[in-house]
């Protein structure tokens, strides 16, 4: 997307507008991660734009909720933003819904609320499930910092350029792709950026929820009938992390109220070497 820097600065808690826009995160499988919040923000709206209205029907009806829907999805025209726009003018109360998770991850919604800055018309989130965190925090890599890049390109040589220029980057990467290219998307990984660790999470909140934990080199032995909406999260770079002043990032750690034990671990994983190691050297340094 292009960004254009804005003419002056902007406050949200000072636009006047009577139309309102809810950023209205959904359940990402299981119905029941749906806030209180949310469903009274349903029920304030006089039109709900969602990428496919089957889908949205099926969530409303389980929490008994009557509401106006349109469409508003990645084939929708620049016309359908601007009847949002004008909507909003109008003083009416809208919601934009993924089917599931959060509008604008990987998901339509970033020009409408681009424009709806522009035009100083309240915009406010109503946070729910995100499959990237979730998958994250089950991944057991380091959580921070890390990269949400979504969906690399289809096409093989887009997708492995993709992979390059993420190659030596220190920090966790999480990906989404889709049951058919999974393998094929691991072993340009493996070939690209060597033998990682990684995790693979699917079904988040359904039934069948599982995470798959792996070296990039294991993608062969993956079952071919995996089903389901993949997280791909891969650990950093450690050429990269290995330069890393490690007894500066334990000081920074203890200083913060750390145990030596805790920090050495939180180092180690940032540097791709051994919790001993650090534990036992720094150990030493302070004698």
């Amino acid at each position: 997307p292009i960004i254009i820097m804005v003419k002056k600065m902007k406050r949200s808690s000072e636009f006047n507008s009577k139309g309102i826009l809810y950023l209205i995160s959904s359940p990402i499988g299981n119905l029941k991660d749906f806030s209180f919040r949310a469903i009274e923000t349903l029920k304030s709206l006089d039109i709900l734009y969602c990428e496919d209205t089957r889908v949205t029907s099926k969530l409303l009806s389980h929490y008994d909720i009557k509401l106006t829907l349109d469409s508003y999805h990645d084939f929708s025209d620049s016309s359908k933003e601007e009847k949002i726009i004008n909507e909003l003018k109008e003083g009416k109360i809208i919601g934009l819904i993924s089917d599931a998770g959060t509008p604008i991850i990987s998901d339509p919604g970033y020009e409408i609320v681009k424009k709806a800055i522009e035009n100083e018309i309240k915009v406010y989130h109503i946070p729910g499930a995100s499959a990237q965190v979730s998958s994250l925090i089950l991944s057991t890599l380091p959580p921070k910092p890390y990269l949400f890049y979504g969906f690399l390109d289809k096409q093989h040589s887009k997708k492995k350029k993709e992979l390059e220029e993420l190659s030596n980057y220190p920090f966790t990467i999480v990906f989404y792709e889709s049951p058919l290219r999974l393998k094929s998307t691991l072993k340009l990984m493996y070939e690209v950026l060597g033998d990682r660790k990684a995790s693979i999470s699917r079904e988040i909140t359904k039934l069948y929820e599982e995470t798959i934990y792996l070296n990039l080199s294991e993608y062969e032995s993956l079952d071919e009938n995996l089903k389901g909406e993949m997280v791909i999260c891969i650990s950093p770079c450690l050429k990269e992390a290995v330069s890393i002043d490690y007894k500066k990032e334990m000081d920074k750690l203890l200083s913060k109220g750390l145990k030596v034990k805790d920090a050495a671990r939180m180092v180690a994983d940032i540097c791709g070497i051994s919790y001993k190691e650090i534990y036992n050297e720094y150990a030493r340094g302070q004698k």
